[in-house]
């Protein structure tokens, strides 16, 4: 007999699968930009240990936000964790970080595509959640900004240090005299 604690979590491989699709779209959307009528709607718990969202929008969506990534966003970043992005609340840009872990669902409604990850289990009034004040908010976001960019250039090196690796011939005919 097997005990609970010995069985395969299906549901939650796939959700990590999942993930990986949002962060492959999402870098894909980084690089590229959003190609034609491409969109997303984005779902996520805000109360999640690791969102990094203001104080102002937290008490407004004390639970679960939705975001749509399409005309005023801007600085999207993407890691293996998440990713952040500068969006518009009524005039008012804010920055966000939202992991992957915290999505609920995903949605492209131009291609009818959409993905649903299982309830995550929080006791969403038992999180305790430390505020920043604006300043503390405003250095954090650049912080994770400057992360992203620098793990981006890193990342960038090693594509090309990788590329230039098996390329170690040189032919020495260029150096002979003829």
């Amino acid at each position: 007999m097997f005990m609970s604690r010995n069985i395969i979590d299906y549901g939650k491989l796939v959700d990590e699968a999942m993930h990986i699709i949002v962060c492959k779209v999402l870098k894909v959307v980084e690089k590229n930009g959003l190609p034609g009528e491409h969109h997303f709607f984005i779902s996520f718990i805000t109360k999640h240990p690791a969102v990094k969202i203001s104080k102002a929008l937290l008490e407004k969506y004390p639970r679960e936000m939705t975001i749509v990534l399409q005309y005023q966003y801007q600085d999207l970043k993407v890691d293996s964790k998440g990713f952040g992005v500068t969006l518009s609340f009524n005039g008012h840009k804010e920055c966000v970080y939202i992991p992957y872990s915290a999505v609920t669902t995903f949605a492209d409604p131009s291609v009818q595509f959409g993905l649903q990850f299982r309830e995550i289990e929080y006791d969403y009034d038992e999180v305790d959640i430390e505020f920043l004040d604006d300043e503390e908010f405003e250095d954090e976001q650049a912080n994770i900004n400057h992360n992203l960019k620098s793990k981006s250039k890193g990342e960038k090196r090693e594509k090309r240090d990788k590329k230039t690796e098996g390329n170690n011939v040189i032919s020495l005919d260029q150096f002979r005299k003829k």
